[in-house]
């Protein structure tokens, strides 16, 4: 495990204590829409900050550049958060009332769920011809492509 992936790990319950503070400050009735669009936004916002960081690393070692090479395959916790998002947005759109009760451990164990769910999904990238999820360490520098 590297010394970023350490640092990550251990700033998840550090985010569940800071949620965990302002859950008195977030609704207490959440909407299903809702909730998708939150997790899929703390889904994506965390893998931002992962990039953005491992970007400064990069930079700052700026050695060698690495080579992009183009493939077809997606980030797995990207398409997640983008399909949470749009699912969020349909079901916000079409008045879907479906409402869970949200408790400040509620909140909190949520936000601990999604950020422990992109933890472990943070190296899968999943490839359509042929179709397979495999792991890659450094799926940053690949460029996404529809062509062969």
């Amino acid at each position: 495990m590297t010394r970023a992936e350490k640092i990550e790990l251990g700033s998840i319950p550090i985010a569940g204590a800071a949620i965990w503070l302002l859950a008195p400050v977030l609704t207490d009735r959440l909407g299903i829409g809702r909730v998708f669009v939150f997790a899929a936004g703390l889904l994506l916002l965390q893998g931002l900050v992962r990039d953005v960081c491992l970007l400064a690393v990069a930079r700052r070692q700026a050695s060698a550049p690495t080579a992009r090479r183009e493939a077809r395959c997606m980030c797995v916790e990207s398409a997640l958060g983008v399909t949470g998002l749009v699912a969020g947005t349909i079901l916000l759109g079409a008045g879907f009332g479906a409402q869970f009760p949200m408790t400040r451990t509620g909140w909190c164990l949520g936000g601990i769920l999604v950020l422990g769910l992109g933890f472990l999904l943070k190296d899968l990238v999943f490839e359509w011809n042929p179709w397979r999820i495999r792991r890659e360490k450094d799926h940053l520098n690949i460029v996404f492509t529809w062509k062969r």
